[in-house]
């Protein structure tokens, strides 16, 4: 018998989404075990403490500690999903940016009139001051200053870009793709949707965004992705955010289909 493990999101690395995050690996499981697989789930926690894994056919992990990606790069396993060495890069800003050009990833500029994003460049969003939004170059070096005091000292910058805020899921080497519009929905992790307003659903072409956010997934190794696009009004759009394994609350049952395909349909494949 095929063996999984299923590894859960350290509670501090699912700001107001820990239910949902734990549901989307849960069902994951529920697959895996429908096709054949032995399933053991563990979290975070129970991975750090252990020091190691048992041996797998497959491992799926929503972990992001880097000793976590330590233990996991470690293991002797045909299929790892997201890859540890992928799932850093997305804990790092700079490192994520450099890659998105790499592949001609449309981003937004580092300098704009409309106002100026500062996140912190390591580590994914925690709390709602990881995000800030500047509207003049004094409110920047506010923000700088404000998260200095909190000891970050590494700031990554983006330009403020109008348009359509549309949130993205997808699961790469496979046809899943979702997308919405937050502003529609009422539902906001941190409340940064509102800079943009209300959606004007301006046309553009889906299939271009899920072609360019699949390369950027399969060229850094984190095939079970979300994400964030502006659409602007001429159709054109920019990728402003992209992380590892999201919660998929919206379409969490198409997701997990998808998901456990990745190793029953390419099984000595790694993502």
């Amino acid at each position: 018998m095929l063996h999984a493990t299923l590894i859960y999101r350290a509670r501090r690395f699912s700001p107001n989404s820990v239910e949902n995050d734990r549901l989307i690996l849960h069902l994951t499981g529920e697959r895996l075990r429908q096709k054949g697989f032995e399933v053991t789930e563990m979290t975070e926690e129970d991975l750090l403490a252990a020091g190691s894994l048992p041996a797998a056919d497959a491992i799926f992990t929503m972990a992001r500690k880097e000793e976590s990606m330590r233990i996991i790069s470690r293991c002797d396993c045909p299929a790892v999903i997201n890859a540890p060495s992928g799932i850093i890069r997305c804990s790092d800003r700079q490192a994520l940016s450099e890659a998105m050009h790499e592949v001609s990833v449309p981003v937004p500029p580092e300098y704009g009139k409309q106002g100026i994003w500062l996140k912190r460049s390591k580590g994914t969003a925690e709390v709602v001051e990881d995000t800030i939004f500047c509207h003049t170059e004094d409110d920047v070096e506010k923000a700088i200053s404000q998260f200095q005091k909190r000891g970050i000292h590494e700031i990554f910058r983006q330009a403020h870009v109008p348009g359509d805020l549309v949130k993205f899921y997808g699961v790469a080497h496979t046809p899943f793709f979702y997308h919405f519009y937050p502003t529609d929905t009422g539902r906001s992790k941190f409340g940064s949707e509102k800079h943009n307003g209300k959606a004007h659903h301006y046309s553009f072409s889906l299939d271009a965004l899920q072609s360019v956010v699949n390369r950027l997934a399969q060229y850094i190794g984190v095939c079970v992705y979300g994400g964030d696009a502006i659409v602007k009004e001429n159709g054109d759009f920019c990728i402003i955010d992209f992380n590892d394994w999201p919660t998929f609350s919206p379409c969490r049952d198409e997701a997990a289909d998808a998901i456990a395909s990745l190793v029953t349909d390419t099984r000595n494949t790694s993502h």
